[in-house]
This record gives C-alpha cells, sequence and structure tokens, in this order.
C-alpha cells in the first residue's frame, strides 16, 4: 500500500516537472520569436552634411555633440562633396563622398539633398527597422538626447515633416490657389519613413537637381513643395524646439533662458552673434543642466550674456571664417 502510494506520488512529481519544462520552454521559444520595438536610437538614421573647404567646423562637432567614439556612431554619417586632406575624418566611422560641386547654387545643393535621400533608401534595403531621417548641417548643435527623446512620443508609421519655417508667409503657386511652406534645413529636418517612401520617385539624383532648377528654388524650399503641394503633408513646425542660423538677433540666445536651452533639439550658429568657438561652450552649459547642477548653468549662462552685453562688436555682421579662410587659401 505505501509502495504504490509513493510510486503514485513520484509519478504525480514527474507529470507537474514535465509540464513546466514544457511550458518554459514555450515562454522561451515565444520570446525568441517575438520582435520586440528596438530602441529609437536604432531606428533613426542622423545625416550631417559638410563641404570639402569646411571640414574645419567638424573639430567643434566632435569637441561637443558629436562622439568621437566610432562605436556610438553606426547611424551617424557624414555627407561631403570630396573628401580632402582633413586630419580627423577618421573620427567619422561613416562617410559619403556624393562628388557634388561645392557651390552653394541650387542645382549643387539639390545634388547634395538627392544622395541624403539615396543614403536613406539604401539603407532600408538592408534594416528594414529604420523609421526616420534627420538631417543636420555642420553648423549645428545639436541635442541627441532630446531628438531621441521626441521622435520616441511620436507614430513613425504615419508621415511626418518635421523642423522649423524660417517666413511668416506662406509661398504662393503660379495659377494656384493653393500655398506652401518649407522646413529650413539651417535648423534641422526629420523625415518619418512613411513620408520618405512617398517622396522617393521625386528626389533621385537625376530629377530632384534639374526639378529645383526649374522651379527656382534651393533643396529645402522645394522639398517642401513636394510635400506640402504634392504630396498634400503639412509640415510639424516646431519653433521651441528647432533653432537656425537665420533667427534675428532680438530672439538669439540672450533672450534664451535655461527651460529653452534644456528642452531645445537643435541650434545654429549664426555669424554675427556667436562662432562655432562657442559651440563646445554652449555643449558644456547643456550638460550641466542635464547632470541637473542648475546653479553652476545659471552661472555660466549669465557669465555668457554678460559677455555679449560688454562686447556689441560681436553683434555686427560678420563672414563665416570657418569656410571663407579655407576657401581663400584653396585660390591661392
Amino acid at each position: 500500500m505505501y509502495y504504490r502510494y509513493t510510486l503514485r506520488r513520484r509519478l504525480i512529481i514527474i507529470f507537474l516537472i514535465l509540464i513546466s519544462i514544457f511550458f518554459l520552454f514555450t515562454i522561451i521559444t515565444t520570446k525568441e520569436n517575438y520582435s520586440f520595438p528596438l530602441k529609437i536610437i536604432d531606428r533613426t538614421i542622423i545625416l550631417i552634411r559638410t563641404s570639402s573647404r569646411c571640414q574645419s567646423r567638424l573639430d567643434y562637432l566632435h569637441q561637443s555633440w558629436l562622439s568621437s567614439n566610432l562605436a556610438k556612431q553606426s547611424n551617424i554619417y557624414l555627407l561631403t562633396d570630396k573628401i580632402r586632406n582633413y586630419s580627423n575624418l577618421n573620427l567619422f566611422k561613416n562617410i559619403i563622398e556624393t562628388n557634388c560641386t561645392e557651390t552653394h547654387n541650387i542645382f549643387d545643393l539639390c545634388c547634395k539633398t538627392s544622395h541624403e535621400f539615396e543614403l536613406f533608401y539604401n539603407l532600408t534595403e538592408r534594416n528594414l527597422n529604420l523609421d526616420w531621417m534627420c538631417r543636420f548641417d555642420d553648423d549645428q548643435y545639436v541635442n541627441l538626447n532630446n531628438l531621441y527623446k521626441f521622435l520616441s512620443q511620436i507614430d513613425s508609421s504615419k508621415p511626418y515633416y518635421i523642423g522649423r519655417t524660417s517666413i511668416n508667409k506662406r509661398l504662393k503657386i503660379p495659377k494656384h490657389n493653393r500655398t506652401y511652406t518649407f522646413a529650413t534645413y539651417g535648423a534641422g529636418v526629420c523625415f518619418s519613413r512613411v513620408l520618405l517612401e512617398k517622396l522617393r520617385p521625386y528626389v533621385n539624383k537625376t530629377i530632384l537637381p534639374i526639378n529645383c532648377v526649374k522651379h527656382h528654388s534651393p533643396d529645402d524650399v522645394y522639398i517642401g513643395y513636394l510635400i506640402e503641394f504634392i504630396l498634400n503633408i503639412s509640415l510639424t513646425s516646431l519653433k521651441e524646439l528647432f533653432h537656425s542660423h537665420l533667427e534675428k538677433l532680438d530672439i538669439s540666445f540672450r533672450s534664451f533662458n535655461i527651460d529653452y536651452l534644456q528642452n531645445a533639439i537643435t541650434f545654429g550658429f549664426a555669424w554675427d552673434r556667436y562662432k562655432l568657438s562657442w559651440l563646445p561652450i554652449i555643449h558644456q552649459l547643456i550638460e550641466l543642466i542635464r547632470k541637473g547642477e542648475i546653479n553652476s548653468a545659471k552661472l555660466l549662462w549669465a557669465f555668457l550674456q554678460n559677455y555679449e552685453k560688454e562686447h556689441p562688436e560681436n553683434l555686427k555682421n560678420q563672414s563665416d571664417q570657418s569656410c571663407l579662410v579655407r576657401h581663400i587659401k584653396q585660390k591661392q
């Protein structure tokens, strides 16, 4: 009797163990097959546009928001017309040479822009998880933490065109009642993958530069025309988060408060108020805010604001020396 009871008890225990192993295996298999959402940083491509005669600007990016650790640059791409003898290009993991002419005319600007789109489309063939493409210029400060936090809150399955307008009125189209606006490239622009797929027929290297010239529109203006007029998708304009070099002096850094600096995604560096050598200083200020050292940040900010007041000569119109000097050297 006792033997039968013990045997039955052992059989029940073995059965329960087998059932537990089965369920555990099922859970593990399910987890392996389930596609967990990737981090936003892995779903976003960051593009930085520079020029062969302006590559000295890149030093300031590495001194501020752009990591020199190549392992942290897997999703960051530098696009330039030509690769010159710039000593720190080895600090970039991904470099794309467009072979577009280095001038600032409409055709050449749109040539460079077409390469930006082409790069994204090529990358999506190897990585189906990409949801965003954000492009910036080489004279911008980008708060990547704020950018990723912002994008993670947006539904990337919808067509999004995100940036900042630089004009107060919408542009008219001859023989049409409709108008459109555009996101200034100098403030940074982000496109969702859904929008990029809709844009694809219009932005290849063959037709985009030609059509820009036909419409007498630089790249950012023509892209706005394509998105708002042709595709009928509105710009999401966020002037409190994206800032360009075109902002007027009366709304420059001097009127920003700590909250502005803490929450903004981009800053543009205009030559009539800040040189790029200030960019690492702004970065240190933002880092103090990020670490919660608000009092130190306020002291540094007050110093910077007072410096401007005490040096009014810095508020006069200046030229972009980071590119001009290099251009002059090439001519000599």
